[in-house]
């Protein structure tokens, strides 16, 4: 199996375009002059961009089936999680295509961040303290219930370290040791999820952009005794003069060649066992939807 990209067959492509943990209001504000529905499902439409883009693949793919219902009804905030009754049950049915399939390894095309927290948790509750985790992210995700921003992907971390909503928690096989996770790329620390991560303990690197912090990172997983590595990647993390579909981006991110060289130098250390893309948001490709239901075709 390849290190930097699982595959063969113990691993699966697991297709899960979840959107419902962006929290709606402050979703339509990122994308002026896009309908607000078209915007929450811009995140639905990521992952399948992702795909089509990417290797071919050798082992199984499967996905889980997300709702694209936008009714108040469906996007209740309960408990203090937006949508989280769509959230639960898509959270159960990834659990359920996991337990079914067995994968040793596992490659997510996800919407937003909380489609990590399914395959993580499956991927812990096979190799136990063996597994360790990246979290390359401009937020931190360790946001729990009670907190302004009420998306769960704000929480995904959060939640895998076995923090907040119990609900939640008590349906994942495992959880991640805080002393498993790193945080790379953390540029958001005015988020109210630091409170939580600094008082879990979980270590974080900055803006790796030259090979010294790419082996501050290896020292940090050789030190850990894991051998396999989940690594989850939000696009926000990227720097905007390399890539402008998602959120947040600014130009003091992550460069592109950097993000490779980064994964690249992990997998000298420990096998890549679970990969996460998320937050594809194909802003013009939603723009040019508008135009396409506007004219006569």
């Amino acid at each position: 199996m390849s290190l930097t990209h699982p595959s063969g067959p113990g691993a699966l492509r697991l297709m899960f375009p979840q959107w419902q943990g962006a929290a709606g209001p402050s979703t339509h504000q990122l994308l002026p002059g896009v309908d607000a529905h078209d915007t929450q499902l811009s995140i639905h439409l990521g992952p399948a961009l992702l795909a089509l883009m990417s290797p071919d693949h050798d082992g199984p793919t499967a996905y889980v089936p997300v709702s694209t219902d936008t009714s108040h009804e469906a996007l209740a905030t309960v408990d203090g999680i937006y949508a989280r009754g769509a959230v639960v049950r898509q959270l159960r049915e990834a659990l359920r295509i996991l337990r079914d399939a067995a994968p040793q390894s596992v490659v997510t095309f996800g919407g937003e961040c909380s489609v990590s927290v399914a395959p993580f948790s499956h991927l812990a509750s096979i190799y136990g303290d063996d597994l360790a985790v990246l979290w390359i992210d401009a937020h931190p995700d360790t946001g729990v219930p009670g907190d302004s921003y009420t998306g769960f992907r704000s929480m995904a971390l959060a939640a895998l370290a076995g923090e907040g909503d119990a609900g939640i928690v008590a349906e994942l096989p495992a959880l991640i040791p805080p002393a498993k996770i790193l945080q790379v790329g953390l540029r958001q620390w005015k988020d109210e999820g630091i409170a939580v991560k600094e008082r879990l303990g979980i270590r974080s690197v900055g803006i790796t952009d030259t090979p010294d912090d790419s082996r501050r990172i290896q020292d940090w997983l050789a030190g850990t005794g894991a051998t396999r590595v989940a690594v989850h990647i939000n696009l926000d993390v990227l720097d905007r003069r390399d890539f402008t579909d998602t959120a947040g981006a600014a130009t003091d991110g992550i460069r592109m060649a950097d993000l490779a060289r980064l994964v690249a130098d992990v997998s000298g250390v420990a096998g890549i066992a679970g990969l996460t893309l998320t937050q594809h948001l194909p802003v013009e490709l939603m723009r040019l939807g508008g135009l396409l239901r506007d004219l006569p075709l």
